[in-house]
């Protein structure tokens, strides 16, 4: 037993002889190449981050040399992008100004409106033109109208005084705040009915002009439009407030302002002030192009809620005069708006036709429709033939029956006041 625990002992004692040495290298080897691990490590972090560097400007480098090339080739593309902008816009403007026919206004977001040329008679732009509607303060005009008419024929001097009556001065709505019994001129109710759109000043002078009898005053003026041509307009006030059953069209109204500027040409002095003061208070115009739109001098305004915001505007340019009447706009700014664009609309086409190569030379005595001028400048006033035959009215495009300035039909009165 004895003998076999030295065996064991000399056992152990030989193996540990052996692995020892084994044991030790091991050690020394991982020591020496942990050692060279962390030397060699900066050096491999600086490797890296230079490889790293290089790679990153190559990077830019390409990146910069490729942006540079896309603006080259956007810039080398700009000419022709441009070139088809230009034959888009030529094709555009060739369509517009050289097919006039065809190019209309866009559809105007309003209920009514008519476009007129003055110079030439043609209706430029109709939309909904004989869709009736509450006037409101475009009324105004048939009875200034009226008051200029009687001006003419002597009745009614500009320099009277009007005695404001009770029911005058208890008139709603725009006013020029006329008390009863004040004594006012007929010029300054003229004024104040143009420029304030005073309701007060147009029963006045409609008590003034029939006696008190503002009945007879509004049959007149039913009377004038039917004279007029103004088929599908009642009238039941003298200023246009609200009333049940009063109407007109945008058609009756370019009616009614064509013959009003041409009989009544000096009122536009009037027409085009923005202010007027009455007993110490100042009236502004509510027509917004006055001042803002080149060439606007008239004409009226109006609303009511049951049309919307109305308007007879007037302009000058080169020559050229239009009218264009909207009516039913939902509020001021859409009013100005489709007005101008109107405008905008006719003016071009005017200044395109001044420009078209002249045509064949229209046979004297013979109106812009080609056909026979009669009762323009000779024979009696107004006297032509219908397309039917039957005597009346010219044969012309007109909204009024005429072909220019100072032609009149039995339409109208013969008498009108001189330009001058």
């Amino acid at each position: 037993m004895k003998q076999h625990h030295i065996l064991v002992v000399l056992f152990a004692a030989v193996l540990a002889l052996i692995v020892a040495p084994v044991l030790d290298s091991g050690v020394a080897l991982a020591k020496k190449t942990h050692h060279v691990e962390q030397v060699d490590k900066p050096a491999r972090s600086a490797k890296h981050a230079a490889t790293s560097s290089a790679r990153g400007s190559t990077t830019k480098h390409a990146t910069s040399v490729q942006k540079t090339k896309t603006v080259k080739s956007r810039k080398a593309a700009r000419p022709a992008r441009a070139s088809r902008h230009a034959r888009r816009a030529a094709a555009e403007a060739e369509n517009e100004e050289g097919n006039l026919g065809s190019c209309t206004v866009p559809t105007l977001t309003v209920k009514s409106a008519i476009l007129y040329d003055v110079n030439t008679g043609e209706v430029l732009y109709e939309q909904n033109p004989d869709f009736q509607i509450p006037p409101a303060s475009l009324t105004k005009i048939l009875t200034l109208y009226i008051i200029f008419d009687a001006i003419r024929q002597g009745r009614l001097r500009p320099w009277d005084v009007v005695e404001v009556s009770e029911r005058a001065s208890t008139q709603g709505g725009s006013n020029m705040h006329l008390r009863h019994g004040e004594s006012v001129k007929v010029t300054d109710m003229i004024k104040g009915i143009a420029i304030a759109s005073a309701n007060d000043a147009c029963m006045a002078m409609a008590d003034y002009l029939e006696n008190g009898n503002v009945d007879a005053f509004v049959a007149l003026m039913n009377a004038t439009a039917k004279r007029l041509g103004m088929t599908n307009s009642v009238f039941f006030n003298p200023n246009g407030l609200p009333a049940e059953g009063q109407l007109t069209t945008a058609r009756d109204m370019l009616k009614l302002a064509t013959a009003y500027l041409d009989q009544f040409p000096k009122a536009l002095t009037i027409h085009s002030m923005q202010y007027f003061t009455h007993n110490n208070r100042q009236r502004h115009n509510a027509n917004s192009l006055l001042g803002h739109y080149a060439g606007a001098d008239g004409l009226k305004t109006g609303f009511v809620c049951a049309s919307g915001y109305n308007i007879i505007a007037t302009a000058k340019r080169n020559g050229t005069r239009l009218i264009a009447v909207v009516l039913g706009s939902r509020n001021p700014i859409v009013r100005e708006r489709e007005t101008v664009k109107l405008l905008n609309k006719g003016f071009l086409i005017a200044a395109t036709k001044r420009a078209a190569p002249p045509t064949a030379a229209i046979p004297a005595g013979r109106g812009p429709t080609g056909r026979r001028a009669v009762g323009c400048g000779t024979g009696r006033p107004g006297h032509g033939r219908r397309s039917g035959g039957s005597p009346g009215h010219r044969r012309n495009h007109s909204p009024v029956g005429y072909a220019g300035p100072r032609c009149l039909t039995p339409a109208f009165p013969v008498l009108y006041m001189p330009a001058a």
